[in-house]
């Protein structure tokens, strides 16, 4: 072999071994950064490895579901023909419509097609009801329909006009903030007077994910996928080891409404303030000014429960891994651990509803009232349907004490 041959097959042996280890690199770096919001998360996929049952057990829950991709399987409203379209007027229409390419909202006026937008994302576990919202161009925007699950009908979006359609509710950042783990926002720009955010399609996390709560999970997935025997976990948040305050924060991030924000929640860790995030909400809570929509930690943190309380948070009543939504009696079991001895002695009534009482504490005490922030338009009805929560504000309700009571003597 000539010396210039041999130097060639030595560049060239070079230059692949080069290759390989570039694109090892790269491989390596794809398995620690697959997840959009960077090298720190681990994605919750990692979590089923060591934690199948929790893992399975969260995909049935109101956090998990609260935002998704729309599908037939997501989107719980009708497509039927006798129970796909909504009239505003007689004359004017929505209509539920399924085609190859998707699953649509169409506007009729006099019978002619007027405007048509997909469905791209469902907000909303499905547990009341659910909001659809359409990709156009870089922008997100709400439908003109929406879906109320108790009456398992179409109906207007909320607080939309009564009388027209509308397909231009611009969808801002803050929404995804809390409806779900990630979204990537490309540019915040001015268009008919308002300011609206650009983001890159494709590049979401649905829902509330492991680490929404637990914080970024790398560090601590590698170090336990090489260290398998060690049961102590390292590397991430345990809600158990934060203090009551903290555990408090991490749940008003989305559940002290609509606040003016000073960091992006995404960037939240657990265990953080709650402050250097959103603007503090300082004001005395009224109880009788707060919304029951989205104001849980200002009603909570109102009730003498939680005030004579050193103890009491959030997780004292929720299990997030676990769909318990109207199981009254594990609700009530937990008003136990403070309340063994409420007797009700006060109240008349006989030894069998007596002895039920204990089985639901929630519908005398923490009724569902109606929001005035969210009411739903329904077909053919002139008041809007308010959308019903059940109030965080802990207290006596004589008259939701006086009607339960009433439905318990029936039985």
């Amino acid at each position: 072999m000539s010396l210039k041959a041999h130097k060639e097959k030595i560049f060239t042996l070079t230059f692949f071994i080069i290759l390989i280890m570039i694109f090892n690199h790269c491989l390596d770096e794809q398995k620690k950064s697959h997840d959009l919001r960077g090298t720190d998360y681990a994605g919750s996929q990692k979590c089923i490895g060591c934690h199948k049952e929790i893992f399975l057990s969260y995909l049935h829950t109101a956090h998990h579901l609260t935002s998704s991709i729309a599908s037939r399987e997501t989107i719980k409203g009708s497509f039927a023909r006798d129970s796909n379209t909504f009239y505003y007027r007689p004359e004017l229409s929505v209509v539920m419509e399924q085609y190859d390419s998707g699953f649509y909202q169409v506007a009729y006026l006099n019978n002619t097609r007027k405007k048509a937008a997909r469905f791209d994302i469902v907000t909303g576990s499905g547990r009341k009801g659910q909001s659809y919202l359409y990709w156009h161009g870089d922008n997100i925007y709400q439908l003109p329909l929406s879906y109320y699950v108790p009456g398992k009908t179409w109906v207007n979006s909320p607080n939309f006009p009564p009388h027209n359609v509308q397909f231009t509710r611009n969808i801002p950042i803050g929404c995804f903030e809390c409806h779900s783990s990630y979204i990537k926002r490309t540019a915040t720009k001015p268009l008919n007077g308002y300011l609206v955010d650009d983001f890159e399609k494709g590049k979401i996390i649905y829902g509330i994910d492991c680490e929404r709560c637990h914080g970024p999970a790398a560090a601590h997935v590698e170090f336990h996928e090489k260290n398998p025997l060690e049961k102590k976990a390292r590397d991430i948040t345990n809600f158990t080891s934060l203090t009551r305050h903290q555990k408090l924060d991490m749940c008003s991030m989305c559940h002290s409404g609509a606040r003016q924000t000073i960091s992006s929640p995404f960037n939240y860790k657990p265990g953080a303030k709650s402050s250097d995030y959103l603007v503090p909400d300082t004001a005395l809570p009224d109880t009788s000014r707060i919304d029951v929509h989205g104001k849980q930690y200002q009603l909570l943190t109102a009730s003498r429960c939680f005030q004579k309380s050193s103890q009491l948070t959030c997780g004292s009543c929720h299990n997030t891994h676990v769909e318990e939504r109207n199981n009254m009696k594990v609700f009530s079991s937990r008003c136990m651990n403070c309340h063994a001895g409420s007797r009700h002695d006060g109240i008349k009534m006989s030894a069998a509803v007596r002895a039920r009482l204990i089985n639901n504490c929630i519908d005398c005490h923490m009724p569902a009232k109606p929001s005035a922030v969210i009411t739903m338009q329904q077909q053919n009805q002139s008041n809007p349907i308010p959308a019903l929560v059940r109030t965080h504000y802990i207290a006596v309700y004589k008259e939701a004490a006086k009607e339960y009571l009433l439905k318990q003597k029936g039985k």
